[in-house]
């Protein structure tokens, strides 16, 4: 049966594939919606689509105006359960793999359909600390590239209102961080889906993404100038060790500092342990950037981070327990920690202790 798109519920099973403006389906047949699905076929401003008679809990639908029984006191189980910002970042995660998927059958970018499916993670996320620290210590940032995109994005925009950018630059350089990698569309699965490139040719192929990435945007009016060269500028390095044109950082934008950071947290949270928290994500991040890096971007980064955390309960490296208490400037990853018997120890003093892991729950 069709139904309008407004009028849709999770638990409705899709009957008919869904397209937009793309050989390959946005949403296919068979799946059961959830309110992801729901505020993408709006991103998308789908009309209306075929659904099958019956909701995944067996809740026969009724044609024309009159809305279907539903049982009181019940929750649909297919509805997601998490709070309101894991909900925008899992609408956000599942918009991008979508858009990807288009983008590597030819699309172009549209702008306002991505706007209007991430902006509400910018929008709101970005001032709810408890819920960015814990999403930090859930590591689900790099688990897929559409997870590594959103984060890339959502990342540099914290960072970016740290700064004390204007609102406007916070979302443009968010964007920046999110539609960074979007040229990765244009290689092919044999280079896209290995995790390392063995060859040079591959590598340079790979190294092409950020230059696709940037004629893919270069035309999208509502992106700023300094928003483009953060995309083709964010594997740029300080030193001009970086890619594509080898520019050091007097040459850099801003913003492109900004992704550079972000962007290299991420690397670092990929290649660490499982158990490797971001106490131990930015003592990587920062030995490993020495010179590569804006050294107070990073000092700034690393900074914001730990901040999020005071106040949590961490588990030192000699078992004992604490809580962060404060964070000092330029070595933000040792923290003073108040232990349980309520003596208070400087970590940046006693350098052979460390935080093995900030404790959840």
């Amino acid at each position: 049966m069709l139904v309008k798109a407004s009028e849709l519920e999770a638990g409705y099973v899709l009957k008919k594939d869904v397209y937009a403006k793309s050989d390959k389906p946005l949403i296919r047949s068979g799946t059961v919606l959830e309110d992801v699905h729901l505020a993408f076929l709006k991103a998308f401003l789908i009309d209306s689509v075929e659904v099958e008679t019956k909701t995944v809990s067996g809740r026969t639908l009724h044609t024309g105006r009159d809305k279907p029984d539903r049982p009181a006191e019940t929750s649909d189980p297919e509805k997601p359960t998490g709070n309101a910002s894991d909900d925008k970042y899992q609408t956000a995660v599942s918009a991008y793999r979508s858009f990807f998927r288009q983008w590597q059958s030819g699309s172009g970018i549209n702008i306002g359909a991505f706007r209007k499916a991430v902006m509400p993670l910018l929008a709101d996320s970005l001032n709810d600390p408890i819920w960015i620290a814990r999403f930090l210590l859930k590591r689900t940032m790099i688990r897929s590239r559409a997870d590594r995109s959103v984060t890339m994005g959502f990342l540099s925009a914290f960072l970016g209102k740290k700064l004390s950018f204007s609102q406007g630059d916070v979302y443009q350089i968010g964007l920046a961080g999110m539609l960074a990698d979007c040229g990765l569309a244009k290689l092919p699965p044999s280079v896209l889906n290995q995790e390392e490139n063995s060859t040079v040719k591959e590598r340079l192929l790979y190294e092409r993404h950020v230059t696709d990435s940037y004629k893919m945007l270069k035309d999208v009016p509502s992106l700023r100038k300094e928003t483009l060269l953060a995309v083709i500028q964010h594997h740029e390095r300080e030193d001009g060790s970086g890619y594509p044109l080898r520019l050091n950082g007097e040459r850099l934008s801003s913003f492109a500092k900004v992704l550079a950071v972000c962007d290299s947290f991420l690397h670092y949270a990929a290649a660490s342990p499982e158990n490797g928290g971001p106490v131990r994500i930015l003592d990587r991040l920062r030995e490993a950037s020495y010179g590569k890096l804006s050294g107070y971007l990073l000092d700034k980064f690393c900074d914001e981070v730990m901040t999020l955390f005071i106040g949590s309960k961490v588990v030192l490296s000699d078992g004992r327990e604490g809580k962060i208490i404060f964070i000092p400037a330029k070595t933000a990853t040792r923290p003073l920690i108040r232990l349980e018997n309520n003596e208070v120890i400087s970590l940046t003093e006693k350098r052979r202790l460390s935080i093995d892991r900030i404790v959840t729950g």
